[in-house]
């Protein structure tokens, strides 16, 4: 025994020192065809219109070096790529003057690349105009208003149909100036918006745009400071324009001054500054050729590391660099899922005509064969449990309710790991990583959900002796509202399935190369085996133990993360308190807007979450049937309550252990993480040794799996028992149902998983936000009509039949009229409505069609 717990000491004491992964490249490189001018250009306008790539404007010296007598020429001319393996093309159309230095803006909705300001040999320019081509012609529209003033070498952005611009220059001073204009308005016009406070007037800074939210990098300053010379600049801030406020953030690492603007949103969470020149650099290069200031064929070229900002930690890191030679004062263009960074200045005095296109690198770990046996031995055994059990499942009895010899402590694992599922997992610690942990006083409404459940709900369930949860809703009202209620489960449950096979499929994807749909039909199939050999046996036996295994896993990476935090739980701690990671920002107020942080609304509406699938849901009553006595399920439950306060803890923690993580070693973040979802399996993989990241992963599908397989049986005896049985084949063979029960395993498997396909193909940042929102568009009205039956003497049939369908039209109505409502109060208003018109309405029938369960 010594030595056992010696060697689990050491073990632990390994895991703990495992070297951290290297800081990631953030992209990868290559060129498109060169420009048709063998200078190329400093400043050019760019952006894309009728889907192609549009460069025009800029400056250069085409007759000679300026230390050799070189003029400047400013250019008018308007370069047009077709496709990236495609030949440029010089248009008739021409800017209005020669110019450049300007900001521009593509605009998607005005199929156009924006022109603001900019100069030429004379001074600064107040123009703005539109590039737009259609039908593969080129014009020029002046449709929006010019600048309240002339400016340069300004920096800007696109947030929706808004463009920001920033700072800029005019007759030697840099301006202390912010504007926007909404493009989208009736009459646009600018708008002055308020300088951020301290902050020196610059130019040449690089913009960001991300989130919702306008950044500002570095640039320089002509000010008081130094009048001899530029004053660069190494701040950062951040505009939020709903608030109209400023954020001073995190300075850069080093000066960025006219660095490609604006900066690449790439990954989930990162801004990239590509180069940009410094002081020191510039200083050192002086030194080296004063009489040429710094400049000559024997310049290096401008530094080229690129800095990646993480906006959730406010940190910085170096992840890769630009190829040589790195161009600076050019902007940056999206373009086919590439980044242009179009010609460019590569030396003072001297442009490029190369166009150079980059691409995010993805996240990707070889699992490794060790983790694929870890992986392989967890599935393997939960096939095992089904086939072991497939020989007693000869009736829908055993199929459905296992034969009610199933211990308490087992159901109630069981209750537990189906309420917890992959989206607990992994979306909670996102959740929290990403914004707080407040959302954890939602957790705990189910301190009185349960006891509402025990002494409520179940003895109706036991006392009636239901296979079915919607048996009771007959016995209650009428056959009706039996069907209705069974159905909008079955069709919920199909979705569920979908979002539940995603989200582990998300997982593997992430840290491996394995496509995300090989990994949605390999959890979904293996699931589905189990499922129909086993019946509810084997999914309450597998429950248990992956609610065990899902749980090691969960304690193993928050150990993990707190012993490789320099100062471990304490400077988590302290890093939660400082940077508001846990319920600071909860407030008092009964706000219901998406980001409400009301603790009131957060509470009511994660009640109704909650109270919905305890009381009316058939994935968790069928296991109130389960047990040999209705005590038995007393206890279940009190198990479940218990192990829910306690675990929704360790998830909520995980998230803020994992930004205190990540805040302290922000080189260990990978840019190329494309949804912030994914921040615990990358964790795991990165920091986690070969074999026990294999069981981590495993956790992950045990997770999954657990609500998968009790949503194929659920759903399987819900509509044996309330349709095939009750109205398809009245009296039909037990045998012949249990066959039946066993066909929609496998529907309704295939289904979730063709389902589970097409998510992984949309946009979704958050599956917790819209989990949330799906089960109280479904599901809330059916939790009211289970309510209107208990507490509610009066109501009858056809008025509870009509408050859940007002329900369901209630919720539907919030839900696609995009109405600014906080997602999870999506089952409280279908709820609400369900019960309040039920009552209602069942005072208009005659009070003898009511009958008492």
């Amino acid at each position: 025994m010594t030595f056992l717990l010696r060697s689990l000491c050491t073990l632990l004491g390994l895991l703990a020192i495992v070297g951290p992964a290297a800081a990631a490249e953030a992209l990868q490189w290559s060129t498109l065809p060169a420009l048709p001018d063998k200078h190329g250009f400093a400043a050019p306008f760019a952006g894309v219109s009728g889907d192609a790539l549009i460069v025009a404007g800029g400056a250069n010296f085409p007759d000679g070096y300026p230390w050799d007598g070189g003029k400047k020429v400013f250019h008018d001319r308007i370069f047009v790529l077709n496709a990236p393996d495609g030949s440029w093309q010089v248009s008739a159309t021409r800017l209005p003057a020669p110019v450049g230095y300007g900001v521009s803006v593509t605009l998607p909705a005005r199929n156009s690349v924006l022109c603001i300001g900019g100069n030429d040999a004379t001074g600064a320019h107040a123009d703005v105009f539109e590039i737009v081509q259609t039908g593969g012609k080129v014009s020029l529209r002046r449709e929006l208003p010019p600048l309240p003033s002339p400016a340069t070498m300004a920096c800007g952005a696109l947030l929706g149909n808004v463009v920001y611009v920033a700072g800029g220059e005019n007759g030697g001073t840099t301006h202390r100036r912010f504007l926007r204009l909404d493009v989208s308005a009736k009459a646009p016009a600018w708008e002055e918006l308020p300088w951020p406070e301290g902050a020196p007037g610059r130019m040449l800074a690089v913009a960001g745009a991300r989130e919702g939210k306008f950044y500002m990098f570095s640039g320089c300053d002509l000010g008081s400071l130094h009048p001899d010379r530029r004053t660069y600049l190494q701040d950062a801030w951040a505009f939020t324009p709903g608030t109209k406020t400023w954020k001073r953030l995190a300075d850069l690492p080093h000066q960025a001054a006219a660095a490609p603007s604006p900066a690449l949103a790439v990954g989930a969470a990162h801004l990239l500054v590509l180069g940009g020149s410094n002081r020191p650099f510039v200083e050192a290069q002086h030194a080296a050729r004063p009489a040429l200031d710094g400049a000559g064929v024997e310049h290096p070229g401008f530094p080229n590391a690129i800095l990646a900002y993480h906006v959730l930690t406010d940190t910085w890191m170096t992840c890769g660099e630009v190829p040589r030679p790195a161009p600076v004062t050019t902007p940056t263009v999206e373009w086919r899922k590439r980044t242009i960074v179009p010609t460019g200045e590569i030396h003072p005095g001297i442009r490029s005509p190369q166009i150079l296109a980059g691409v995010a690198k993805p996240v990707g770990k070889d699992f490794g064969v060790w983790n694929w046996l870890v992986v392989a031995a967890y599935l393997g055994g939960m096939v095992w449990v089904g086939a072991y059990f497939s020989r007693r499942e000869q009736s829908t009895d055993n199929f459905f309710r296992g034969g009610q010899r199933i211990p308490w402590w087992a159901a109630g694992l069981s209750i537990f790991a189906t309420m917890l599922s992959s989206i607990t997992f992994m979306a909670i610690p996102a959740k929290s990583y990403t914004s707080d942990a407040s959302w954890y006083i939602g957790q705990l409404t189910i301190l009185v959900v349960v006891p509402l459940v025990v002494f409520f709900y179940l003895p109706y369930y036991r006392r009636l002796n239901v296979t079915s949860a919607y048996e009771y809703l007959e016995q209650r009202f009428n056959l009706a509202t039996r069907l209705v209620a069974s159905l909008s489960f079955i069709l919920f449950h199909v979705g569920r399935t979908a979002v539940v096979i995603y989200l582990p499929a998300l997982a593997l994807e992430q840290v491996s190369s394995i496509d995300v749909m090989t990994s949605i039909l390999l959890i979904g199939v293996i699931c589905i085996i189990y499922t129909v050999m086993g019946g509810i046996e084997a999914v309450i036996w597998t429950d248990a133990v992956q609610a065990i295994v899902l749980m090691g896993g969960a304690l193993l990476c928050l150990w993990l993360v707190f012993s490789r935090v320099d100062g471990g739980v304490m400077a988590v701690w302290q890093t939660a308190q400082t940077d508001a990671k846990l319920f600071q920002s909860l407030t008092a107020d009964l706000s219901i807007r998406p980001d409400t942080t009301s603790w009131v609304v957060i509470v009511v509406a994660f009640f109704f979450n909650s109270i919905v699938p305890y009381t009316s849901g058939q994935d968790v009553v069928q296991r109130y049937v389960t047990t040999p006595t209705e005590n038995a399920a007393r206890r279940s439950l009190w198990l479940t309550m218990w192990l829910a306060v306690f675990c929704s803890a360790v998830f909520f923690a995980l998230g803020v252990a994992l930004y205190a993580f990540y805040k302290d070693r922000p080189e260990l973040l990978d840019p190329g993480l494309v949804n912030n979802d994914g921040i615990l399996p990358f964790f795991i993989m990165q920091q986690i040794p070969v074999g026990l990241a294999g069981f981590v992963i495993a956790a992950i599908f045990a997770a999954a799996q657990s609500t998968i397989s009790s949503s194929l049986n659920s759903v399987a005896t819900a509509y044996v028992t309330d349709f095939h049985a009750r109205v398809v084949r009245p009296g039909n063979p037990d045998r012949a149902n249990l066959q039946v029960a066993r066909i929609i395993v496998v529907v309704v498997g295939v289904a979730g998983v063709v389902l589970a396909c097409v998510m992984a193909r949309s946009d979704i940042q958050s599956m917790f936000d819209v989990f949330n929102s799906l089960i109280g568009l479904t599901a809330g009205p059916l939790g009211g009509l289970f309510a209107l039956g208990i507490f509610n003497p009066r109501a009858n049939g056809r008025g509870a039949l009509l408050g859940a369908l007002l329900g369901f039209l209630a919720v539907a109505g919030v839900y696609f009229s995009k109405a600014p409502v906080f997602g999870p109060l999506y089952a409280l208003i279908g709820f609400v409505t369900c019960f309040v018109t039920g009552s209602l309405l069942s005072g208009l029938f005659p009070r003898d069609v009511a009958k008492r369960a």
